[in-house]
């Protein structure tokens, strides 16, 4: 029997073979387009989001420059197809007509990173332009009004997990964080956002508060703000998907780090697409 068992796992091993025999195996049996997420950090805050910079940085003095095309040439050197960036495609057209005028006429004075990494990979490599892969997320309690909204959060029991001021410490680590960007160069600063420590304790801010308020059976929380988060980012993973038109593709995602567990995730489980490391790309 044991004799057997060595037989088999030999043959599994063989290329052609393990094709037939593993399932698995013929799931990415064919050349799949490559995907590069990178998690940035907003160069020019939109508003958006709850914790709000306080610590200046501008990515259009000469040292900060520097430090950009540093990064926008590791990023190059993966040679990207197709660049897609935070933006809903209704904005397409839009950018467009700005990356028809790129740089020049002020374009290239602009801090979002969209403009700065994203236009200026796409003029390097001479793409044609970039690709909008945002989109709004839709809970399953969308019908809610504000108020109705509140006052259902207000009325939530809270239960012995909830005793601690989840946001206070969240808030501290975003803080932190946006001090060391002031410090560190903007390459030390990608790395850092896109570890895998920091990746998965930004993604633990939106699996506490409502989550776990409310009785056992009640579903506030996570059919909320958090479900339209995870909508979100599935609706961002079938932009980039649907932009694949060769198995040779290699599209680069330029988002904000918090989409990135998500995106992972589902990139790295896609049948139809391989998801690279970031880390190696970067060093």
């Amino acid at each position: 029997m044991r004799t057997l068992t060595c037989l088999s796992a030999l043959l599994l091993s063989l290329p052609g073979i393990a094709l037939a025999q593993n399932p698995i195996a013929a799931l990415r049996s064919e050349p799949q387009p490559r995907v590069l997420v990178v998690g940035v950090f907003h160069f020019q805050d939109a508003g958006h989001d709850t914790y709000k910079p306080q610590f200046p940085f501008d990515i259009r003095t000469p040292a900060r420059q520097r430090e950009l095309e540093e990064a926008v040439a590791k990023l190059a050197a993966w040679r990207p197809t197709r660049i897609a960036i935070e933006a809903n495609p209704e904005r397409q057209a839009r950018l467009d007509s700005l990356f028809a005028v790129y740089p020049g006429n002020g374009m290239d004075s602009l801090r979002n990173e969209i403009y700065q990494i994203g236009f200026r990979l796409a003029r390097q490599l001479g793409l044609p332009g970039v690709s909008a892969v945002d989109a709004d997320g839709r809970s399953l309690d969308s019908t809610l009004t504000q108020e109705e909204w509140q006052r259902r959060r207000a009325a939530l029991s809270r239960g012995p997990l909830s005793a601690t001021d989840w946001d206070a410490r969240f808030t501290a680590l975003y803080r932190a964080d946006d001090s060391l960007k002031t410090v560190r160069t903007l390459n030390q600063t990608l790395l850092y956002i896109n570890s895998p420590d920091r990746l998965r304790a930004g993604h633990g801010h939106y699996l506490v508060g409502d989550l776990l308020n409310g009785e056992l059976g009640g579903y506030f929380g996570a059919d909320g703000f958090v479900s339209a988060w995870y909508n979100r980012n599935l609706r961002i993973y079938s932009n980039v998907a649907r932009l694949i038109r060769t198995p040779e593709e290699r599209i680069l995602v330029i988002i904000g780090a918090g989409h990135v567990p998500i995106l992972q995730q589902l990139l790295q489980s896609s049948p139809v697409l391989r998801l690279d490391d970031v880390s190696s790309v970067l060093r």
